[in-house]
């Protein structure tokens, strides 16, 4: 892909954020603004997204094979950086620093820019924005177990109902048997839900200015652990992908969209998630805050690098 144009689209996601930081350096916005904003996300617009990814896209039984290849592969790249970010910061002798850190090397931001991302990079290609609607299904159960016990380290803290439980996947259960039937829904019904699910990526970025604008400049650039744990998730994470997307192709074929798709969702900035969790559950916030925010803007200039290697795929 051509490096400018990704560049431009990314950056433009990342200025998303301006507006957020404004206006709380302004004081503009109180404090708890972002627990607000974080309720109309969760509950409203991403909802909205996954069930706008789904409603009155064709359906064809042969997608099942690609479904089931995104789902796969989503838990075990997820397993696979998991286990090898816990290599990676063993030696952090602050628990709960290590654990943040883990956290933000294999949770990326999915839900919130990983399909307007890639409606941006691949406008008018349905199958790339289904297949990482599917990748979300998987995504927000391991989050939501894998997740939380990585934050935590309290087996306890896990709630198996969330696998199901949680307001994203609950849409995409409701609107996928539609999906399945082929069954037509009105555009009166289809078009305020895709209104409510575009606010996702524009609401998601002033979230993350706010939070910028909380946070001391210093605290953000001087932990080289912010630095690692963004470098494992923007960098080694796509290239661990692609290198086993491609081994296994080369004895299993893939369909190449669904390569193209998880390759660019590995390539996501670290999931407010992971900050999200440090705050219900007592971890290090600091640690989770600061390489969210750190991961977001090198996403800037990593993401169009990672793109041109599409290239070869």
């Amino acid at each position: 892909m051509d490096f400018l144009s990704t560049f431009i689209t990314v950056l433009i996601v990342v200025v998303l954020a301006v507006p957020g930081y404004v206006l709380r350096k302004t004081k503009i916005l109180p404090d708890g603004a972002t627990g607000v904003l974080a309720g109309v996300l969760l509950y409203v617009s991403q909802p909205g997204l996954m069930a706008s990814s789904f409603l009155n896209k064709e359906f064809d039984a042969a997608m099942l094979v690609n479904f089931g290849w995104v789902i796969l592969f989503a838990v075990v790249l997820i397993l696979l950086v998991y286990f090898v970010s816990k290599l990676i910061f063993f030696r952090c002798k602050d628990e709960a620093s290590r654990r943040a850190c883990v956290a933000c090397s294999y949770l990326g931001n999915v839900g919130f820019m990983g399909i307007p991302v890639m409606q941006m990079l691949f406008p008018g290609n349905d199958d790339l924005v289904l297949y990482t609607a599917v990748y979300n299904i998987a995504f927000n159960a391991m989050t939501w177990t894998l997740g939380i016990y990585s934050v935590t380290g309290d087996k306890k803290s896990v709630n198996p109902l969330k696998i199901v439980l949680n307001p994203p996947t609950i849409a995409t259960i409701v609107v996928l048997p539609l999906f399945f039937c082929n069954v037509p829904v009105p555009e009166q019904v289809v078009t305020p839900i895709q209104y409510l699910g575009n606010m996702t990526l524009p609401l998601s970025m002033i979230i993350l200015g706010i939070r910028l604008a909380d946070m001391y400049p210093l605290r953000l650039v001087n932990d080289p652990k912010t630095y690692l744990a963004s470098a494992v998730k923007l960098v080694l994470s796509p290239l661990l992908c692609l290198g086993v997307l491609l081994a296994v192709n080369a004895l299993v074929p893939i369909d190449r969209y669904v390569i193209v798709a998880l390759y660019v969702i590995a390539a996501m900035p670290t999931a407010s998630s992971v900050l999200n969790f440090a705050e219900m559950f007592g971890g290090d916030c600091d640690t989770a805050a600061a390489t969210t925010l750190m991961s977001t803007l090198l996403c800037i200039l990593t993401i169009p690098v990672l793109m041109l290697l599409l290239g070869f795929v």
